[in-house]
C-alpha cells in the first residue's frame, strides 16, 4: 500500500516511524529497513532519535531516492546494469569523444565557434560536462524528450533554437551501443518498471527478492514527477510510508501568491483587449459578458491566495502536494495545532489554518489584527554592518538566550547560512577564541574539503604547479602545511629561520632562470628560488667577505647545523621542478594516477586525520579510471583538463560530517535541513544573496517549458526559508547586513526577509497599538522586530539597551572618552633595583638608544612589549624600483665602500679605479638580489653615485690623523644613584668626532650627537662633534667638562624617569616646533606668536599634514598617546626647552 502521511511537526512523522517498525517488526531481523532520506543530516537526526526512541538504531540503510529508483530498477527488470552507461561521469567523457566528429554537421555550428582555439581541450572537457549536467536532467524531469529523440522524433518548436541536441543525444546513444554498453538508462527505464509491476498483478508472479519489504520516504520536500510514479507503483506490492512535511492542514495545491494573480490578471486583461480589437463589429466578442474587467475576475477567481506568506514561499513543496494528489494513494493526516502564545507561533498557525490577517480594506485601525506582546522575542532580525559583526552579534544573543533561558542547550540551536565557507572564518574568530566563561561549543558542517582540510588545499595547489609564479609567498605556504612541514623536515622555528632567510636573500619567484620564459618574459636568474638556494649553499662554503664565486655571491648567515636546513629546502625546491615538469605533460590516466599517488607520498607526511584525505584523493583517481574505462575514453588527458577535473570533483567534496554533534549547529541552508530545533538562526540574509539565483545555461531547454515538479535554486531557497520558519519551536533569528561598512547608508534584507516583516505589519501589531491606523501598526511593530547594531564591538551603544554585550574585553575601548584624558598607566612602575653605594652601570649605547624614541624603549625593555609592524607578507614580485628604506640601505652600502680604507688606497694608488669601484660594487648588489632588475639597477645606482660620492669626499676630508678611541667612564649622581656610564667614542679623529649618515639630518642624530658631544667634552677634550648627511653639515662647538656635566646629567635624569613612565618624547616633532621657533639668524624668539607657531607646528608634526603621516602614527607613541592634546602639547614642549633645544643652540652649519 502506498501511504502518504501529512503533518506539520517532523517529530511526530518520526513517531508515526518508530510506532510503524515496533509495531510490525520485519520478520527477518538481518533485514535492514529502508528509509529513503535527501540528505545526510536527515539521516544523522533520524538516527539518533531513533536510538532514543527504540534504545538501539542498527541495520537501517538511508539510500537517496536516485539510488534507490535505480536499485529497484535492476531487482524488478532483467538486464539492467548496476551501474547505469548514462550516469553523468560517463556521458561527460563521451561527449568529449564525440563532440569533434559532430561539430562539422551546420547544426552545431554555435558549438563549433565556442569551441575554436581549444588546443588544450579545456573548453570541451567544460562543455561535455556542462551538457552532461543537462541530459541528466532530461533524464529525470524530461523523460518523453529522450525517448522521443532515440525514436528519431524532433519537436521543432523545442528545439528551434538548439537543434544540436537531439542530434548529440543520439550521436551519444549510438556511441555507446557501439561499446557494447546497456541501452537502458531512467528515461526509457520508468514506464518499462510501473508496467512490469502492473504485469506481476494481473498474472499473479511472484515478487522478486529484492524487492524490500517496506520502504519508508522521510521527510522529503519535492520528489521528481517519475520517482513519485515509480513509488506509486511500488507501493502496489510493498509497503511505501510517505512521510511529508505539510506546513498546511488544508489542500493548498492550488493557492498562489498576489504577484502570480496579478501577472495573471495583467495577461488576461491584455489578451481580451486584443480579442476586442479584433472583432469586426470593433465591440466586445459574443463570448464577453460585461466588461473586460468583470471577465478578469471570472478568469483568476479559481486562483485562491489562502495564507499570503505560504502562498509565496511555498511554491516548491505546492508543487509537490499537487503532484502528490493525483496518485492512488491513502492519506494520513496529523496535524498538530499550535497556540497563538508568541508572534512566530501565531505565523506558524496560520500557514497551518490557511489563514490570511491582511485585510487591505481595514485601514482605519488595528483592531483586526492579532495583537503582539512587546516583550515577545519570538522573532527578530539583525541588522549588521558586515559577516563579522553578525557572528559577534548571534554569540552574544546565543549566550543571552543561554542565560535566560536554562533548558535551553547549545545542542538546541542551529545557524544556517547561505555559504557556509563564507562565513566559516569569522565563526572560528569569534566562536573559537571565546575566553572559557562566554565559550559556547560549536561545530561547523558542509564546508568544502579544500576549506576545511589545509593537505587537501595543498593538493590542489601543487597540480597547478606548471601554471604557478612560484612566489615566495605561495610556496612557504605550501611548506607551512603539517603535513608537508613534516614530510621534509621541518618544525616551527625552522620554519621561521627558513622564512628569514628566504626574504634575505631576495628570493622573489620562479623556480629557476626558464619559469620567466614561460610567461613570455626573458630569462632571470635573479630573484629565483634556485638563486637564493645558491646563496644558501655557498654560504655555508664560504663566507662572503672572499668575493663572488662564479657570479654568486655567498649568504652567510647559513652556519654550521644551519646547513641541514638549507639542504631539506633544496629538497623541496627539487621536487617542486621535477613535478613542475611531469604535471605539465600530456599523458594517459594511467600515467596520471601514477604520478598523482607518488606526488602524494612525496610531499605529504600524514597521521590518522590526514589520512582520510590522502585516501579521498586516491579514490577519485581510482573513479576516474573507472569512469574512463566506462566510457571507452582511450586519448590523452591534457594538463589542464585533468585540473579541471580534480579541482572540480575535490573542491566541493566534503570530507567530514558533524552536523548535530551536541553543539550549535553551524551549516548551509540546504535541502532537507528542517530538522526542529528550539532555535533557529538565519545569517546572511542579503539582498541579492538569498535567494541564491543561479542562471539557467543558455541551452537547457527546460527553462522555457516550466512544469510542475521541476527544480528551481530559487524556488528551492524559498522553501528552505519556510522551512526554516516551520522548524523553528521557540526563536527565530535573523541577521543580515544592513549597513555599509563604508558610509553606514542603508543596504536591504533578502526580499524574503522583507516579505515576512510585511506580513507580520499586516496581520499583527503590539498590544496598545489596535487605535493606530493599519499602516502606522505595521510600521511600529516591524520596526520592534529590527535590532541595528553598531559597526563595532567596542561602540558605547553595544553595551547599552536590552540585550548588552558579553565581551567584556571590548569595554575599556568603549569607555574610550575616558581613556584618551587619562594616563596611559595609573602609576609609575616600581624603579628597578638599585644598590645603595655601588654605581649602576650603564652602556652609553644603551643611552643612545634611549633617546630614539623613549616610549620604544620602555615599551621594549620593561614591558618586553613588541610592536613590530614590520612582519608582514614576503614580497613576491622582482624589485623595478626601491623604496625609502631600500635606497638608503643602497646608500649606506655605496657610502661604506667609498670610505673603505683599504679600497680606497687602491683608488689612490691607481690600482682600482672609482669606475671599477662602481662596477664592482654593482655586480655584488645584483647578486645579492637587492638591486632593481637589468637597467632600472642601474639608473638606481647612477641616481645615487654622485650624491653618495660627494658625501664621501666630506666625510674623507676630515679623518685625517685618526685617533685612539676614547674611552667613557663617568660616575653620575642622579637622585641619589650612583651611575656608572661607561663606553667608547669611535671614529675620532684631530678634527673631532666624525658621525654621518647617507640621509638628511634627523632629530635623532642631533641628539645622539648630542649625548656623545657631551660625553667627549666630560672625559677632558674639547674638540667639535661633526655630524655629516647629504644636505648638511652641522658642528657641535667644544664645550668645557663644567658645561657639559649638568646636560648629561638631565638626560641621565630623564633617562630614569622613562624607564618607570612612557616619557613624552618625539623627536620629529619637537624638532619641528623648534626649527619654527628660531628666526633666519639663528636666535630664539619668545613672544606669544612664536610660541603659538611652535604649538601649531609640533601638532602637524605629531598629526600629520597634507601627505605625510604625523610621528603619532607610531605604534608605541598611539598606544600611550592616541591624540594630540593640550596637555600632551605642553609636556613636550617642556621635554624640548630641556632637551634639545641646547643642543641646537650648540649646533652651526658649515656651508
Amino acid at each position: 500500500m502506498f501511504t502518504i502521511y501529512h503533518s506539520n511537526q517532523l517529530d511526530l512523522l518520526k513517531s508515526l516511524l518508530v510506532e510503524l517498525i515496533r509495531l510490525d517488526p520485519l520478520d527477518n531481523p538481518f533485514t535492514p529497513e529502508q528509509i529513503l532520506v535527501q540528505s545526510p543530516g536527515m539521516s544523522q537526526w533520524l538516527k539518533l532519535e531513533l536510538a532514543q526512541s527504540m534504545g538501539i538504531a542498527a541495520n537501517i540503510t538511508f539510500p537517496l531516492p536516485a539510488t534507490f529508483i535505480w536499485d529497484m530498477f535492476t531487482q524488478v527488470l532483467s538486464d539492467v546494469p548496476k551501474r547505469s552507461a548514462f550516469n553523468k561521469e560517463s556521458m561527460t567523457w563521451k561527449l568529449m569523444q564525440i563532440l569533434p566528429d559532430q561539430l562539422e554537421r551546420p547544426e552545431f555550428e554555435p558549438l563549433q565557434r565556442y569551441l575554436e582555439q581549444d588546443a588544450q581541450g579545456q573548453k570541451r572537457y567544460q562543455l561535455a560536462e556542462k551538457i552532461a549536467d543537462i541530459f541528466d536532467q532530461y533524464l529525470v524531469y524530461r523523460p518523453e524528450w529522450i525517448q522521443a529523440w532515440e525514436g528519431g522524433e524532433i519537436d521543432p518548436e523545442i528545439c528551434a533554437d538548439h537543434p544540436w541536441q537531439p542530434l548529440l543525444w543520439q550521436a551519444l546513444y549510438d556511441h555507446t551501443l557501439s561499446l557494447g554498453q546497456s541501452p537502458y538508462h531512467r528515461a526509457n527505464l520508468y514506464q518499462h518498471f510501473i508496467e512490469t509491476l502492473e504485469n506481476y498483478s494481473q498474472t499473479g508472479t511472484a515478487l522478486p527478492q529484492g524487492l524490500p519489504k517496506r520502504l519508508f520516504v522521510f521527510g522529503i520536500s519535492a520528489l521528481p514527477p517519475r520517482y513519485l510514479d515509480a513509488l506509486a507503483a511500488l507501493g502496489k506490492h510493498i509497503d511505501v510510508h510517505l512521510m511529508f512535511t505539510n506546513p498546511c492542514r488544508h489542500y493548498w495545491g492550488d493557492v498562489r501568491d498576489r504577484k502570480y494573480i496579478a501577472r495573471l490578471a495583467a495577461k488576461h486583461r491584455q489578451q481580451l483587449q486584443v480579442q476586442g480589437e479584433r472583432s469586426e463589429l470593433g465591440a466586445q466578442v459574443s463570448t464577453l459578458k460585461g466588461s473586460v474587467d468583470d471577465n478578469v475576475f471570472d478568469e483568476t477567481q479559481e486562483a485562491s491566495v489562502g495564507n499570503t506568506l505560504l502562498a509565496s514561499l511555498g511554491k516548491l513543496g505546492r508543487d509537490n502536494l499537487y503532484l502528490m494528489s493525483e496518485l492512488e494513494a491513502f492519506d494520513v493526516e496529523a496535524f498538530v495545532d499550535i497556540e497563538h502564545d508568541s508572534l512566530l507561533h501565531a505565523i506558524q498557525a496560520d500557514i497551518l489554518n490557511l489563514e490570511d490577517r491582511i485585510q487591505d480594506h481595514l485601514t482605519e485601525n488595528s483592531h483586526h489584527k492579532l495583537a503582539i506582546n512587546s516583550q515577545d522575542h519570538s522573532l527578530t532580525i539583525h541588522a549588521c554592518h558586515s559577516a563579522m559583526r553578525e557572528v559577534e552579534v548571534l554569540h552574544d544573543n546565543i549566550l543571552a538566550m543561554l542565560e535566560q533561558d536554562p533548558s535551553l542547550t547549545p545542542r538546541d540551536i542551529v545557524v544556517m547560512v547561505a555559504d557556509i565557507n563564507n562565513y566559516s572564518p569569522y565563526i572560528q574568530a569569534v566562536f573559537g577564541n571565546a575566553p572559557g566563561d562566554r565559550y559556547i561549543p560549536f561545530s561547523i558542517s558542509d564546508r568544502s574539503a579544500d576549506q576545511e582540510n589545509p593537505i587537501l588545499l595543498a593538493f590542489l595547489k601543487l597540480i597547478a604547479l606548471p601554471e604557478s609564479r612560484c612566489q615566495a609567498s605561495e610556496l612557504l605556504e605550501l611548506l607551512e602545511v603539517p603535513a608537508v612541514m613534516a614530510r621534509f623536515g621541518f618544525n616551527a622555528d625552522s620554519f621561521e629561520q627558513i622564512k628569514q632567510w628566504i626574504e634575505e636573500v631576495g628570493i622573489r619567484w620562479g623556480l629557476d632562470d626558464s619559469t620567466a620564459c614561460e610567461f613570455s618574459l626573458p630569462k632571470q636568474q635573479q630573484n629565483t628560488w634556485l638563486f637564493g638556494l645558491q646563496r644558501m649553499l655557498l654560504g655555508y662554503a664560504m663566507p662572503q667577505e672572499l668575493g663572488l664565486y662564479q657570479g654568486t655571491l655567498a649568504y652567510d648567515e647559513v652556519q654550521g647545523m644551519d646547513a641541514v636546513l638549507a639542504g631539506q629546502l633544496g629538497l623541496f625546491i627539487e621536487k617542486l621542478m621535477h613535478y613542475r615538469m611531469q604535471l605539465a605533460q600530456e599523458q594517459g590516466v594511467t600515467e596520471w594516477t601514477l604520478i598523482l599517488n607518488q606526488l602524494l607520498d612525496d610531499f605529504f607526511s600524514v597521521e590518522l586525520e590526514g589520512e582520510r584525505v590522502l585516501h579521498l584523493i586516491r579514490d577519485k583517481l581510482q573513479q576516474l579510471e573507472q569512469q574512463l574505462d566506462d566510457a571507452g575514453f582511450g586519448e590523452k588527458i591534457t594538463p589542464v583538463v585533468m585540473r579541471d577535473y580534480l579541482m572540480g570533483k575535490l573542491s566541493g567534496e566534503r570530507v567530514s560530517q558533524r552536523f548535530l554533534a551536541g553543539q550549535v549547529n553551524f551549516c548551509t541552508l540546504m535541502p532537507m535541513r528542517s530538522i526542529p530545533f528550539k532555535v533557529v538562526c538565519l545569517l546572511g540574509m542579503n539582498d541579492g544573496v538569498y535567494p541564491r539565483s543561479i542562471a539557467p545555461e543558455g541551452f537547457d531547454l527546460m527553462s522555457h517549458d516550466h512544469r510542475a515538479g521541476d527544480r528551481s535554486r530559487r524556488d528551492d531557497d524559498r522553501y528552505l526559508f519556510l522551512e526554516a520558519i516551520q522548524s523553528a519551536q521557540q526563536k527565530l533569528y535573523i541577521s543580515y547586513v544592513g549597513r555599509s561598512i563604508q558610509d553606514n547608508s542603508e543596504k536591504m534584507p533578502s526580499v524574503l526577509v522583507s516579505e515576512l516583516l510585511e506580513y507580520c505589519g499586516q496581520g499583527y501589531c503590539l498590544e496598545g497599538d489596535e487605535a493606530l491606523t493599519a499602516d502606522d501598526s505595521a510600521e511600529r511593530l516591524v520596526k520592534s522586530r529590527i535590532y541595528t547594531h553598531p559597526l563595532t564591538p567596542f561602540s558605547p551603544q553595544a553595551f547599552l539597551g536590552e540585550q548588552p554585550s558579553f565581551a567584556a574585553e571590548w569595554l575599556p575601548a568603549a569607555n574610550r572618552e575616558q581613556i584618551i584624558t587619562s594616563h596611559f598607566y595609573q602609576q609609575p612602575l616600581e624603579p628597578e633595583l638599585v644598590t645603595p653605594h655601588i654605581p649602576q652601570l650603564l652602556e652609553l649605547s644603551e643611552l643612545v638608544r634611549f633617546w630614539r624614541l623613549p616610549v620604544q624603549y620602555f615599551f621594549n625593555r620593561r614591558l618586553k612589549v613588541f610592536f613590530d609592524p614590520s612582519q608582514g607578507a614576503l614580497a613576491d614580485d622582482e624589485p623595478f624600483s626601491l623604496d625609502g628604506l631600500g635606497r638608503y640601505q643602497l646608500r649606506e652600502a655605496l657610502l661604506s665602500e667609498f670610505l673603505n680604507h683599504q679600497v680606497m688606497t687602491q683608488v689612490s694608488q691607481g690600482q682600482l679605479t672609482k669606475d671599477q669601484l662602481f662596477e664592482r660594487f654593482t655586480a655584488y648588489q645584483n647578486a645579492a638580489g637587492g638591486l632593481p632588475l637589468a637597467e632600472f639597477g642601474q639608473l638606481t645606482l647612477l641616481e645615487e653615485r654622485a650624491q653618495i660620492e660627494q658625501l664621501a669626499e666630506k666625510v674623507v676630508q676630515l679623518m685625517d690623523h685618526e685617533q685612539p678611541d676614547v674611552e667613557v667612564n663617568l660616575l653620575v649622581s642622579i637622585a641619589e644613584r650612583q651611575v656608572q656610564l661607561q663606553g667608547w667614542l669611535k671614529q675620532y679623529y684631530q678634527q673631532g668626532l666624525i658621525r654621518y649618515r647617507p640621509g638628511k639630518i634627523r632629530s635623532n642624530d642631533i641628539l645622539s650627537g648630542w649625548i656623545e658631544h657631551l660625553c667627549l667634552a666630560c672625559a677632558g677634550i674639547e674638540k667639535p662633534t661633526h655630524l655629516i648627511g647629504v644636505d648638511q653639515h652641522l658642528v657641535f662647538n667644544p664645550l668645557s667638562r663644567e658645561v657639559a656635566i649638568p646636560q648629561l646629567e638631565a638626560l641621565l635624569e630623564h633617562y630614569f624617569q622613562g624607564l618607570v613612565q612612557p616619557l613624552p618624547y618625539f623627536p620629529r616633532t619637537i624638532l619641528a616646533g623648534l626649527e619654527a621657533g628660531r628666526d633666519k639668524q639663528g636666535n630664539w624668539l619668545t613672544d606669544e606668536a612664536s610660541i603659538e607657531k611652535i604649538f601649531n607646528k609640533m601638532a602637524e608634526g605629531f598629526n600629520g599634514v597634507y601627505m605625510f603621516d604625523g610621528e603619532g602614527i607610531n605604534h608605541y607613541i598611539a598606544r600611550v598617546w592616541p591624540e594630540w592634546s593640550q596637555e600632551l602639547a605642553q609636556e613636550v614642549y617642556e621635554m624640548a626647552e630641556k632637551l634639545l633645544k641646547p643642543a641646537i643652540s650648540q649646533l652651526s652649519e658649515v656651508k
